[in-house]
């Protein structure tokens, strides 16, 4: 007889083979799941590269259009100043077409050949002799206007007087001024002559017994230490003579005009202002330049109650040159040297009367 096969208590196969089915699927689920999320990241990569890829076009035919506008903008501009630059070319143009006419108008009228030196030198000798009868026809009118009798009424606003010389008042100094160049120009050669003998004070030079200085160091200390005023610089040279000579050099941006002098607070103004009539009188040298001002200032001067005197003058510098008493070393030997001028022979007439030394007119 066959024995019974003994009771294992069950079998787990079953078991697994369900848990490798559920096992199975979840792998299949998960595998699904991956491949869809990155079809999905896929999908939204691409999605916003498209999105990024519009806005940078956008952003891109923006500034083209900035661009373009701001190109266009330029172009109208540049038209703009071309047609300007032509506008004032063809004005250039048509100026110095004009310019090149008139010059050659001027070369037409200029003579074919220079006057002859002896045709120059006849000329200035007849100028020189109707110089000299106007002279004599403008004395002879001075002495008839002094013979008629004084115009009453109202006279002409500004008048311009000849020179007639008379003594200046006894015991006044006078004060100079110099019109030229449409300007006045106040020189105070009295504060220039101290300022000369301030400066040789303080640097120490000093002459010797003949009262003669070392003309080196002389100018030195006068030029290098630059005296001037307001209106003048000075300037010392040493002559052949041995005689120190100063010269008043104007400064050009400087003086005042007709309209400046007669305002009451004008330079003009104060030095009259710091002047008195009765200590002192004016001279005014005039170039002819300059009759404006110097009729203007004359004006003012004459309203002030001061004595005043004028002169012409026609010369290339400012001021003829001081001579104040300073002299270098051999001015006793140069004067020795010098031969002695012949004696005048005695023909019993009286001397004439000197000039007086200051005049007014």
């Amino acid at each position: 007889m066959k024995k019974k096969k003994k009771d294992s208590g069950g079998s787990l196969d079953s078991l697994l083979d369900t848990i490798t089915t559920v096992v199975g699927i979840l792998i299949i689920l998960l595998i699904v799941v991956q491949l869809g999320a990155d079809s999905a990241v896929k999908r939204i990569v691409e999605e916003k590269k498209q999105e990024d890829s519009k806005e940078l076009m956008e952003l891109a035919m923006k500034q083209f259009d900035d661009q373009e506008r701001a190109l266009q903008k330029e172009k109208e501009q540049l038209q703009l100043k071309q047609a300007s630059q032509n506008k004032e070319q063809q004005k250039l143009i048509q100026e110095i077409t004009e310019l090149e006419k008139e010059l050659a108008s001027k070369k037409k009228e200029i003579p074919p050949t220079l006057p002859k030196l002896q045709n120059l030198r006849q000329e200035k000798s007849k100028l020189a002799k109707d110089q000299q009868a106007v002279e004599v026809k403008v004395k002879k009118v001075k002495g008839l206007l002094a013979k008629a009798p004084k115009p009453t009424g109202q006279t002409l606003s500004k008048e311009v007087s000849l020179p007639d010389p008379k003594p200046a008042i006894a015991g006044s100094a006078p004060y100079r001024f110099l019109c030229r160049n449409g300007k006045i120009f106040p020189l105070n050669d009295v504060a220039l002559k101290q300022m000369v003998a301030s400066n040789l004070a303080k640097s120490g030079v000093k002459p010797n017994n003949d009262k003669e200085y070392d003309g080196k160091k002389f100018l030195s200390v006068i030029n290098g230490n630059k005296t001037s005023t307001n209106f003048f610089s000075l300037v010392a040279r040493e002559d052949k003579d041995k005689v120190i000579r100063f010269t008043m050099e104007r400064k050009d941006k400087a003086g005042e005009d007709e309209d400046q002098a007669i305002k009451p607070g004008s330079q003009y103004a104060k030095i009259l202002s710091s002047l008195s009539p009765q200590g002192n009188y004016l001279l005014y040298e005039v170039f002819p330049d300059s009759f404006g001002v110097y009729l203007a200032a004359r004006d003012l001067a004459n309203q002030r109650k001061f004595p005043a005197g004028w002169k012409p003058a026609h010369r290339g510098t400012d001021w003829w040159s001081y001579d104040w008493g300073y002299r270098t070393l051999g001015r006793k030997e140069y004067l020795a040297s010098r031969p002695k001028p012949p004696t005048k022979p005695n023909t019993g007439k009286p001397a004439p009367p000197k000039k007086p030394a200051n005049v007014l007119d």
